[in-house]
């Protein structure tokens, strides 16, 4: 599975268009009646099963770091700083679940794409340090940011920070939050934004094409898919198998564990 990720993360734009193209050429064949469709409207969208999960451990630990995705890039040679932060804009333009937040509903939430707008990129100077100082204060600032807590409700899920060493030394510190990324998204992150830096430096256009789905739209196909009798049936799928499990596990801790309410 990893190994035909790392090839389709190696396609070129072009390449991508043409398997998309494809996809939706086979899914046309058997009707279609599966496919992730753009939802219309900007209203609130409910939260993946995934999200979900998140959402809720956050609500008993409000803060935690324990879903921060650190992502700390090490850029050498001339930079403009100006390009790169308009080539993280625009990624995060292109990407309704960076600018996504989670507002409640009652007992539940529902996630709130916030429009478009530049991103803060910060640049901290620390290139008047000694050498060892200065990637000794650079580890500390990426610990620390590591660290720093989300708030879900306000956002933004995804924060940078530039770092300058020296004239050709720059340290990235990106950290985005679970429930809005995975492993996945941080190469996405770094191809769209190499690609995006690379085109605006030399004065070009974006070069991406705009993407036909976003994950909003498929957390509602998930939802609207895994519901009714479809939800029921794979609830019903599980109780049977977990029918006569006992109610905790018996596992080696540091104190008795509470009886079951």
């Amino acid at each position: 599975m990893s190994s035909n990720l790392d090839r389709l993360a190696q396609l070129s734009p072009e390449r991508r268009r043409l398997l998309q193209k494809l996809l939706e050429q086979e899914a046309e064949k058997t009707g279609g009646t599966d496919r992730i469709r753009r939802r219309g409207g900007d209203g609130p969208v409910p939260l993946s099963f995934a999200q979900q999960r998140l959402w809720f451990i956050d609500q008993l630990d409000p803060g935690t770091p324990a879903y921060n995705m650190p992502f700390p890039l090490r850029l050498r040679g001339r930079l403009e700083v100006a390009v790169l932060r308009r080539a993280l804009s625009e990624v995060v333009r292109r990407h309704e679940a960076l600018r996504t937040v989670f507002a409640a509903d009652g007992d539940a939430a529902v996630q709130v794409v916030l429009p478009p707008a530049p991103v803060a990129f910060p640049l901290v100077d620390l290139a008047r340090l000694r050498p060892e100082a200065r990637e000794a204060e650079t580890r500390r600032l990426a610990g620390e940011e590591a660290m720093r807590s989300f708030d879900l409700r306000r956002g933004p899920l995804l924060r940078s920070t530039l770092l300058r060493l020296d004239a050709h030394d720059h340290a990235a510190l990106f950290t985005m939050h679970h429930v809005v990324s995975d492993g996945w998204s941080m190469g996405v992150l770094t191809r769209e934004l190499s690609t995006l830096y690379h085109a605006f430096v030399r004065g070009e256009p974006s070069p991406l094409p705009e993407l036909p789905v976003q994950y909003a739209d498929y957390a509602l196909w998930q939802r609207e898919r895994l519901s009714g009798e479809a939800l029921e049936a794979q609830l019903g799928w599980w109780r049977e198998r977990l029918e006569g499990a006992p109610p905790t596990l018996d596992l080696p801790a540091d104190r008795p564990p509470r009886a079951p309410p």
